[in-house]
């Protein structure tokens, strides 16, 4: 089978032929090609699905959200993979640096490009008037099933390695499902300090926002305020929104 050569053959590959895929990235085959392919669809797709997110609160709000989500993308990378790759050769596997830069961000952008599906559901409950709370919820929900896929595929891709070419160790597929959880928390930190990806309409825009929590207990609240039918992303001076919410009060707490 020839190799992959147009952007459109690397992203049926990557859709229903990742073995293909993962064979040639383990033969070398124009690597510098496959990441920018990779690199391009990261910010491609996951930028879509943030623009569509953030036009809850307007343009200016889609454009810095079609912006910071790729960034938390490749930021999230750059903060974790130096300590994967040296785990990686720690334990004897003979993948080189770039094959391995190449792997993982084949990882992310399978997860934008599912992101991207996603768009039309996102889209609906925007355009049907959704409250606050439950399209913050949703797209959290949305980003999770996306990044879980992603990392599937990318330790599928290492088990053929491990298993076909012999150039991978099995004990480190062990550690790569370590690595993916570290690299899930690490994402979480790095958006709720990016914050806000959706907004708040009824405040003036906002690059960042500053307020205190985490993100964890700002999920419970967000699902205790859509429970309780609230619409809008505060009620009182004592809480905080959750993540992704715009407000320049800088006195709002993550919690009830």
């Amino acid at each position: 089978m020839p190799p992959i050569a147009t952007y459109s053959e690397f992203l049926r590959a990557l859709l229903a032929d990742r073995d293909r895929f993962f064979d040639e990235v383990v033969e070398g085959t124009d690597l510098r090609r496959a990441l920018r392919y990779t690199i391009l669809t990261i910010i491609g797709f996951s930028g879509f699905f943030g623009f569509v997110a953030g036009m809850y609160s307007g343009p200016l709000q889609a454009i810095s959200a079609g912006v910071k989500l790729p960034f938390l993308f490749f930021a999230t990378f750059v903060i974790c993979f130096p300590a994967f790759y040296v785990v990686q050769v720690l334990v004897g596997s003979r993948l080189r640096l770039t094959q391995v830069v190449v792997m993982v961000c084949a990882a992310l952008a399978l997860t934008s490009i599912l992101l991207a599906a996603f768009v039309p559901i996102t889209a609906f409950f925007l355009i049907t008037g959704a409250n606050y709370y439950f399209q913050h919820l949703l797209n959290i929900a949305l980003a999770t099933v996306a990044g879980i896929f992603g990392m599937v595929a990318l330790h599928g891709g290492l088990t053929l390695v491990c298993e076909k070419r012999g150039v991978y160790p099995r004990k480190a597929i062990t550690i790569m499902r370590v690595w993916a959880l570290l690299f899930g928390f690490v994402g979480v930190q790095l958006a709720w300090n990016l914050r806000p990806f959706l907004g708040d309409q009824n405040k003036p825009f906002r690059v960042f926002g500053s307020y205190q929590g985490n993100f964890y207990a700002a999920v419970i609240y967000a699902a205790n305020k859509l429970f309780q039918g609230d619409t809008a992303a505060t009620d009182t001076h004592t809480k905080a929104p959750p993540p992704f919410v715009l407000t320049p009060d800088t006195t709002h707490r993550a919690h009830p």
